[in-house]
């Protein structure tokens, strides 16, 4: 997982990418990182919740009315993206962080896809589900990749490919949606954090239009 230098500094350029110009970490805030850190949160767990509690501020006031300031406002979304990826952190854990080293995991996710593959009527949305076993397949052969940063890399692919098949006018919709979200905030980030932040609000608006499950669902029932 690294030092707590580089944890402890990844995780504040990624909030302060989000929050703008002009905002400084407090010692509550540091605090907060390292007891993250000490609890060997991923990093990547707690930039999803620090994403999603941007989100969420945007969606409810709308137009940058009301600006997250620190981490604490964060720390709601942050222990609910703990407790989505529990079973992730709880593998990674068991097997010292080496990707899906037990082949019964394995199986038993592409199983889980291989259902939903059956059962799914819409063809765009079981291509989705086929993309998501193909690229499971073909990243699982890399033993250098923790299960976290697996799951992640295969739902951002599958997320665009199936983004990508939409009709223009749908996917310049969801374009609009995902910007409208983001509100005045994104004339303050670096267009790094904008395109980051674009990208997961037009995969939330996907996920929640179509239903789509995530990598991290499937792994629910893989854990003893």
């Amino acid at each position: 997982m690294g030092n707590n230098s580089e944890y402890l500094k990844d995780i504040e350029k990624y909030f302060l990418s989000l929050a703008g110009k002009g905002i400084m970490l407090s010692s509550m805030d540091y605090s907060l990182i390292l007891e993250w850190r000490n609890k060997e949160i991923p990093k990547e767990v707690i930039f999803k919740g620090i994403n999603r509690a941007f989100e969420n501020s945007n969606r409810v006031h709308g137009e940058d009315k009301s600006s997250i300031r620190n981490l604490k406002q964060c720390v709601e979304h942050i222990n609910n993206s703990i407790e989505e990826f529990r079973p992730i952190i709880v593998i990674q854990k068991d097997k010292e962080t080496k990707l899906l080293d037990s082949d019964d995991n394995l199986s038993n996710m592409l199983q889980q896809i291989n259902n939903f593959i059956d059962s799914e009527k819409e063809e765009q949305t079981k291509n989705y589900y086929m993309n998501m076993k193909e690229s499971l397949l073909k990243l699982s052969e890399s033993n250098n990749l923790n299960l976290l940063s697996l799951s992640t890399k295969i739902e951002e692919q599958s997320l665009e490919s199936f983004f990508m098949k939409l009709p223009e006018d749908e996917r310049e919709q969801i374009n609009i949606e995902a910007k409208n979200i983001l509100g005045e905030r994104a004339r303050r980030m670096t267009p790094e954090a904008l395109n980051e932040s674009l990208v997961s609000f037009r995969n939330e608006i996907l996920s929640e239009k179509f239903g789509l499950k995530t990598i991290s669902s499937l792994t629910e029932d893989t854990v003893e």
